[in-house]
């Protein structure tokens, strides 16, 4: 009997507290769905991965390797990391002919149901990136996406139609080893590295 009424007690208890914490705003109004993962250590190697560019064709990361690689995540409609794509856009002008030479830039979109490649050609044309510099990716299959950012530390947060996502830029060398990572607020820095990894002199 008296376990019966300690077991009635505790139920009423976190039904109290869980009204309280509603009554004071506690409890999140909306329900987040993320993906997280610890990052890949730095001068180890990235993860590989296959996603659809595009041009609806299929890319490995290590297609790539000889060349350096800014990988980045993004997507063309929702709000995560406002400014990005240009800023990165900015950086590769920069570069003189190195861009789709030396270095290419890919982006990885976090909202692939609305992102497909024809998505993607229009939202390269009207950001004036050019091929082959630029790479957008995309998933053919569901899930794809989320765990190319869950091996690169990336945690996305969708909320219905809603995205959002870690601003993190990261380089690659081209033997394929991660030499650093970015916010979005430090492509500058990206910036010098990347003349330095390519031997290109410092900008004035």
């Amino acid at each position: 009997m008296r376990s019966r009424s300690r077991a009635v007690w505790n139920a009423s208890v976190r039904l109290i507290v869980l009204a309280v914490a509603a009554g004071w705003g506690l409890a999140p109004a909306t329900s987040w769905s993320a993906n997280t993962a610890p990052s890949p250590p730095l001068g180890g190697p990235a993860p590989n991965f296959a996603l659809t560019t595009q041009q609806n064709g299929r890319l490995w990361l290590t297609q790539l390797r000889g060349r350096a690689v800014v990988l980045a995540f993004g997507c063309t409609h929702c709000g995560a990391c406002p400014g990005l794509v240009s800023g990165l856009a900015d950086l590769a002008r920069g570069l003189g002919d190195a861009p789709g030479r030396r270095v290419f830039f890919a982006l990885v979109t976090v909202d692939p149901t609305r992102d497909t490649p024809a998505v993607l050609r229009e939202f390269e044309r009207a950001q004036g990136l050019r091929a082959p510099a630029w790479i957008l990716l995309t998933e053919d299959r569901a899930g794809q996406v989320d765990v190319v950012a869950r091996r690169y530390g990336v945690e996305i947060r969708r909320a219905g139609a809603r995205v959002e996502a870690d601003c993190v830029v990261t380089l690659i060398d081209a033997a394929g080893a991660i030499r650093a990572r970015y916010a979005s607020a430090s492509l500058a820095a990206l910036g010098r590295d990347m003349r330095a990894l390519l031997g290109l002199p410092a900008s004035p």
